[in-house]
């Protein structure tokens, strides 16, 4: 009779040891990590697995690098003797024909090589200087050498590599690679570091979408998601269940029997140690907790539980019960709180400013860091600039949600005859702008109809215009001029509702008004540059 939890894959963490320092790892290896379990002590565990729960189980070797480990061959050969099939996650930088030959005699049958974009950045996410030659060059002498059931890259996004994940794909295509393994940068180790990388909403659809895109075309290299999150019916994920302590497990370096390597190492989280625990008795009897895992609070009222059962458990916030990841929170954002909950945990490291207004109104304007840093830039926030002592403008782009404007772009536009007072509105700015509004919706939206439906607040309606922020240089207390009420009025009969923010560079003064009658908004933004 079938084990009620059969245990189809079992990672080994063979080493912590690593010769990278990725940017983006969900890990904390370095050179320095420690090698604690002895090679016997790793196939004493296999023949406890063998004799008690058999060799169906998938032996996934990773590390840390795991080609660091100078007896990983002599192991994984008598762990295949024993009827084990296994494969690795490797950086590949290490690949040469001889791990090339030690590999097929030792019977490997899959490997996972990671490509995180194109050359430089690759190499510079890594810290491995001219790694990603190297790699090409293994996974064609690998495929060439056709002894794996399953040769694949995986690619982690983040914010640095995501665009050049269509050009990396045409490159490793004609390799004849089985898959392309595609992950996001989560806020787990080293990645907490750099949480500036993490992917913004409109990145995980532009990404979403290429990936179904090409999926959909002739003769892909298969696009898959590895462990990802649970993205909504429309992004081809139907139903996410996250599988650790269900049918996998792992051995950590230290020997410790757990989950996922990459789920939160705590203490009352760890089910036993090879050292001194039988492996499959502790299977069959323990992980009571992955088996039974209880529903987080904020997930109890939510549409989506049963398809996503809390999400990724390496994203669960064990302390507060909740994930760090949420698709309503990312994509759907069914209210304006959740929305803003989840930009400020993104942008943790930011601080941000309220700019108050009108005390008997709720209506807010908030900029996203992205925005922001762009509307710095241009009006050189802060200090006194030749450029910015003339008026300048820029149109507002994003989304309503309740009483929030969201300003996700800025589209720079200046007026005619600019003075250090006075600039001229022309038809042809607002032309300017609804051209690049077109611009910014087909390219973030159009590949996927699906993605313009969704609720009031949901990011995947369409992008649109918001007002206009302009430069008043020379004015110590921000008002608006005659002209700027006649375009503000103008502007609002148009469309209906619009944003007005007036910005003095050199102090860095800011207000935000909004309505037909102009009154003042709270305005929310990152890190005001010191004046």
């Amino acid at each position: 009779m079938q084990e009620p939890y059969p245990l189809y894959t079992l990672l080994i963490e063979i080493t912590k040891k690593c010769n990278a320092a990725c940017d983006q790892c969900g890990s904390r290896c370095d050179i320095h990590s420690e090698e604690r379990l002895s090679g016997e002590q790793i196939l004493a565990a296999l023949r406890d697995i063998r004799e008690h729960i058999g060799t169906y189980t998938m032996l996934n070797i990773t590390g840390g690098e795991p080609l660091l480990r100078r007896d990983l061959f002599e192991i994984m050969t008598e762990a295949s003797a024993m009827g084990f099939e296994w494969g690795m996650v490797t950086n590949g930088s290490l690949i040469t024909d001889e791990v090339i030959r030690r590999m097929q005699s030792s019977g490997m049958k899959t490997v996972t090589v990671s490509v995180d974009g194109l050359r430089e950045t690759h190499d510079s996410l890594r810290h491995l200087p001219g790694c990603w030659d190297r790699i090409m060059t293994a996974l064609k002498k690998l495929k060439a050498a056709r002894f794996l059931d399953h040769l694949q890259v995986t690619f982690t996004a983040n914010r640095r590599n995501i665009y050049e994940f269509e050009a990396l794909y045409d490159i490793l295509r004609p390799i004849g690679l089985d898959s392309i393994r595609v992950s996001f940068m989560d806020p787990i180790g080293r990645a907490l570091d750099n949480t500036e990388l993490l992917l913004t909403r409109e990145e995980i659809l532009y990404l979403t979408a290429l990936a179904n895109r090409i999926n959909s075309g002739p003769n892909p290299t298969k696009i898959i998601w590895g462990c990802p999150h649970f993205l909504g019916t429309q992004l081809d994920n139907r139903r996410f269940h996250c599988f650790a302590g269900i049918c996998s497990a792992s051995i950590l370096f230290n020997g410790d029997i757990f989950v996922c390597p990459n789920v939160p190492h705590q203490p009352e989280l760890i089910q036993g140690n090879i050292l001194t625990d039988s492996f499959s008795d502790v299977w069959k009897n323990r992980f009571s907790f992955f088996r039974h895992r209880p529903l987080p609070e904020k997930c109890k009222s939510c549409v989506h539980h049963a398809d996503c059962g809390g999400d990724s458990l390496h994203t669960l916030d064990f302390e507060r019960g909740e994930p760090l990841f949420c698709y309503r929170d990312f994509l759907e954002q069914p209210d304006v709180q959740l929305y803003k909950s989840a930009l400020f945990r993104q942008y943790a490291h930011l601080s941000f400013f309220e700019i108050s207004g009108d005390a008997n109104d709720a209506r807010e304007v908030l900029m996203e860091p992205d925005a922001f840093r762009s509307v710095a830039q241009y009006f050189h926030l802060g200090r006194k600039h030749p450029q910015s002592m003339f008026e300048q403008q820029m149109a507002l782009i994003g989304f309503s949600c309740g009483n929030t404007d969201v300003v996700r772009y800025v589209i720079p536009c200046d007026g005619a005859l600019r003075a250090e007072d006075n600039a001229i509105f022309t038809g042809k700015i607002l032309r300017t702008v609804m051209h690049e509004l077109d611009i910014i919706n087909r390219n973030y939206y159009a590949s996927d109809d699906r993605a313009l439906t969704g609720s009031e607040c949901s990011n995947r309606q369409p992008m649109k215009f918001l007002g206009f922020i302009h430069s008043h240089p020379v004015q110590s207390e921000l008002q608006y001029s005659t002209g700027d009420d006649a375009i503000h009025a103008k502007m609002f009969k148009r469309f209906g509702a619009y944003i007005g923010i007036l910005v003095n560079p050199a102090e860095g003064t800011m207000g935000a008004y909004f309505g037909r009658e102009m009154r003042q908004a709270r305005l929310i933004v990152p890190e005001l540059p010191a004046t």
